[in-house]
């Protein structure tokens, strides 16, 4: 058993103000001197960047389609922290495909036993708020709602709201009061693009806007009962961290990681598992540096925003070179989404100007002005020894997809081959989740070990 205080912040859609409110209040309970750690529901890895880079706050993800059974337990049980603030993604109750629960913010609250604090964008609302919320308490079946913040109302307005609402609670039988409320606050408006959040470098100022949000909620959230319900969250009653169960040869592998502007997203159990099977990881990047490190045994390019740096990316001809030449030499590579683009020999942007890549996958990759692919995926391939959980997400398109993998949409009978995968490498659109099946991690880092040649030397133990 395992005690972690911890809550969820939902809403009933996307724009309610998670985001905003998570940041806020991750700000408070560090200044605070509160020891937490934050999570986001989902395969969102944009949102525990932006937490560690502007507040300083370690995170991961929560996601019951990654990791099903008791695999959430396990990620959540390895937290290392005395608190943990929890964001949901979407509307409450919405999972796979928008109509199932699975994977919805209520299913990892429901499966963690975390209580859950409602946010409402009450902003243009009067007594249609307690309708709204009569609703969602009402499917709230488990009681797992504790508390509701409104946002985008005045003080005046709140005081008359809060009293009217609260009554009509306790008279339907619920326990569950209004919390506080976010005041209108437009200089702390957190932009998104079409695959998230913008960049946290990206807003000028961003981290005193959030320090002035966190101030305002001092005095108008009641900070001491969202701790209190953090508080009463049951004890965690797990087995051992899934990152930490695997990985008996702990003999050294240097494995180059791409991180920088252009290529940022990953999974932090992901780097967390490679690491757990012996692997010290080695960031660099291609934008920057003019070649890979130096006494590598695999180069990891996640995703990003290559888009936004494509000159630059181009630019860097020894990189460029310097990846290529590792590739075809044979040592290993994983390339997900932003660098499976990377790979290519072209990148064309919208506006049709053509940028020269790595070079080592004979196609371009195109964009398009509809989301592609978007969901969860099962990814099955003899060489991955399985099906890996991930997902897709991407406005881009490949001349030359590949089809060494079957992938499976979650909740849909669309199936369809793609990705490229081999003895040393896994290229693809797909970001996969290895903890979902962690022996895919164990079978790559053998594969690593037994056919990768290091670059610049002998591999050492």
């Amino acid at each position: 058993m395992k005690k972690i205080k911890r809550v969820l912040i939902a809403a009933p859609s996307s724009g309610s103000g998670k985001t905003m409110f998570t940041c806020g209040l991750l700000n408070l309970l560090k200044a605070k001197g509160i020891d937490v750690t934050s999570y986001k529901c989902g395969p969102d890895y944009i949102d525990p960047m932006f937490h560690k880079k502007i507040l300083g706050i370690c995170g991961g993800n929560l996601d019951t389609f990654f990791t099903p059974g008791n695999g959430i337990i396990d990620v959540l049980g390895g937290c290392e922290n005395e608190y943990a603030v929890i964001e949901g993604v979407m509307g409450i109750f919405d999972g796979i495909g928008g109509l199932d629960i699975t994977a919805s913010s209520y299913d990892v609250a429901l499966k963690t036993y975390t209580p859950v604090i409602l946010i409402i964008d009450a902003h243009g609302s009067g007594r249609t708020v307690l309708s709204l919320i009569r609703g969602i308490l009402a499917d709230d079946r488990a009681g797992l709602i504790k508390g509701i913040v409104l946002n985008r109302v005045s003080e005046k307005f709140y005081d008359r709201l809060s009293a009217f609402l609260n009554e009509e609670l306790i008279k339907d039988g619920y326990g569950v009061k209004i919390l506080g409320f976010i005041p209108v606050i437009n200089d702390v408006i957190i932009a998104s693009r079409h695959l998230g959040l913008v960049m946290p470098d990206e807003i000028p100022d961003i981290k005193k806007r959030i320090d002035a949000l966190s101030d305002k909620l001092a005095f108008t959230i009641d900070v001491d009962d969202i701790i209190r319900i953090m508080s009463d969250a049951h004890d965690i009653d797990y087995s051992a961290s899934i990152i930490g169960q695997f990985g008996e040869d702990k003999s050294c592998l240097r494995i180059a990681v791409a991180m920088d502007e252009a290529f940022c997203f990953y999974y932090k159990e992901n780097l967390q598992l490679l690491r757990a099977n012996g692997a010290e990881l080695i960031f660099f990047s291609p934008i920057h540096d003019k070649t890979l490190p130096k006494d590598i045994d695999a180069i990891y390019l996640g995703g990003g925003y290559p888009e936004l740096y494509l000159r630059q990316l181009s630019m860097n001809e020894s990189m460029c070179t310097s990846i290529s030449d590792a590739v075809r030499s044979g040592v290993y590579s994983l390339a997900e989404c932003g660098g499976f683009m990377y790979l290519h020999d072209e990148i064309e942007d919208k506006d049709g100007n053509t940028y020269k890549m790595v070079g080592v996958i004979n196609g371009k990759c195109v964009w398009s002005d509809k989301l592609q692919r978007f969901g969860y995926v099962s990814v099955t391939s003899d060489l991955l020894s399985g099906s890996v959980r991930g997902h897709e997400f991407h406005h881009y398109v490949s001349t030359a997809d590949g089809e060494d993998a079957l992938i499976c949409k979650a909740g849909s009978d669309i199936k369809y081959r793609s990705m490229y995968i081999s003895e040393n490498h896994i290229w693809g659109f797909a970001h996969l989740y290895y903890p979902s099946y962690p022996m895919c991690i164990q079978r790559i880092v053998s594969d690593i070990r037994n056919s990768s040649p290091r670059i610049g030397g002998q591999r050492g133990e």
